[in-house]
């Protein structure tokens, strides 16, 4: 009894005790697990952060500058001033949306919490669709103004503009609350209510669309710089070799009066009376050099400007491609099943880097503008001169 009291006993022991190792195990593996998602979650809201104050600065300022600037008042300033006001929401989201992420997924079990992750992520989505449907409006409006320059203000009049902005935004509305649909009679069981087939709409209703608009509007916008560019040549080069030609005959003409001139005097340099009209004057070979001057430098400022067209296109199109296509890879290989864990850390840093392209657009849009850096300038000055009463800006001509 004693015996069998004994080995029970032992056997008691030595089964806690491995109860307890395969327990301490488990605790250790899920600290480390903790660890390995909480150090990119916190890397990934340390660069939001500075995104959103990058972002709520720079769209701000910006603002700001068109509010009080009544230069920038025009249509194409319009559009990019309602695209900052979804930037600076989406900004405003981020504030709290970048703590949430913190205490969901890496404090709390976030599939405890697939209510709520389903309620937010159409307002999360709200604004970023709202804002990239705006570089259609942009690159449409451009389109219009330097295909058709003369009927710009027939075909995109102050009406036109309300409704398309008005469009942006109704879309990007209906497109982001799409998703919200999934909480009618979700299966409540599932860690994911929203199908991760479903998330391709980022791909084919707002990355596509807007990719297919810009390479078609900012091209077209190119081929008709580059023919301008050699019509201009063109017109350049003709009028310099008429004028060398003109100058030249003119120089022998004079050359000839003089000679003439120099005949008709007598050995004792005495001039004889002329019957023929008076010598013209001289004309050097100076005004053809001038001429060839003024085309060569109107040449080199047609091609300043064209490679100022090139790089701001190639700034516009290749930062929205380029910033989104991490995104949009996260999305298909999570579609097509590919490994999560990879999907997982691709997604987490392709959203950081999207968020990129709304906290810097501003930059592109409008400091590349000589107007708008005037704008900023004056700007700057009335903040730094704010007690002066009698500050007066430079107009512009």
């Amino acid at each position: 009894m004693d015996a069998l009291t004994s080995e029970s006993e032992s056997s008691d022991i030595n089964i806690s005790s491995s109860v307890n190792a395969t327990t301490a195990e488990t605790v250790a593996v899920n600290l480390a697990g903790r660890a390995s998602i909480a150090i990119p979650i916190f890397v990934r809201v340390a660069i939001l952060f500075v995104v959103v104050i990058c972002n709520l600065g720079g769209n701000g300022f910006t603002l700001i500058t068109i509010r009080l600037t009544p230069r920038l008042w025009t249509k194409t300033n319009f559009i990019l001033a309602s695209m900052m006001v979804a930037d600076i929401i989406n900004g405003v989201l981020m504030l709290w949306y970048s703590p949430f992420i913190v205490v969901v997924y890496v404090f709390n079990n976030p599939c405890h919490y697939n209510v709520v992750i389903t309620a937010v992520t159409p307002f999360m989505k709200l604004a970023g669709y709202v804002s990239i449907y705006h570089l259609v409006l942009v690159s449409i409006e451009r389109y219009i103004a330097i295909v058709y320059p003369l009927h710009y203000e027939t075909k995109f009049t102050d009406r036109t503009l309300k409704w398309a902005i008005f469009t942006a935004w109704a879309t990007g509305i209906l497109v982001s609350l799409s998703y919200a649909l999934w909480l009618i009679n979700a299966d409540l069981r599932k860690c994911n209510l929203i199908p991760t087939h479903y998330h391709l709409v980022d791909v084919v209703v707002v990355y596509i669309p807007v990719c297919i608009s810009m390479f078609i509007c900012y091209g077209k916008i190119l081929a008709i710089s580059w023919r301008q560019r050699h019509r201009i040549e063109t017109i350049n080069v003709k009028p310099a070799a008429g004028t060398s030609i003109h100058t030249t005959a003119v120089t022998t003409g004079t050359g000839s009066q003089a000679q003439s001139k120099v005949n008709t005097q007598d050995p004792k340099n005495k001039p004889l009376s002329s019957t023929g009209p008076p010598a013209k004057p001289v004309m050097r070979n100076g005004a053809a050099s001038s001429s060839a001057e003024l085309s060569m430098q109107q040449r080199q400022k047609s091609r300043r400007r064209e490679f100022k067209a090139v790089y701001l296109t190639a700034a516009i199109v290749g930062s929205f491609v380029i910033l989104w296509i991490p995104h949009i890879m996260a999305r298909v290989l999570g579609s097509a099943g590919y490994n999560p864990v990879i999907v997982s850390k691709l997604h987490m840093g392709a959203g950081t880097i999207g968020a990129f392209n709304f906290a810097f657009t501003w930059i592109i849009y409008a400091a590349v503008s000589k107007s708008y850096r005037r704008a900023y300038r004056q700007m700057l000055i009335r903040i730094g001169c704010c007690c002066c009463k009698t500050l007066t800006l430079q107009a512009d001509n």
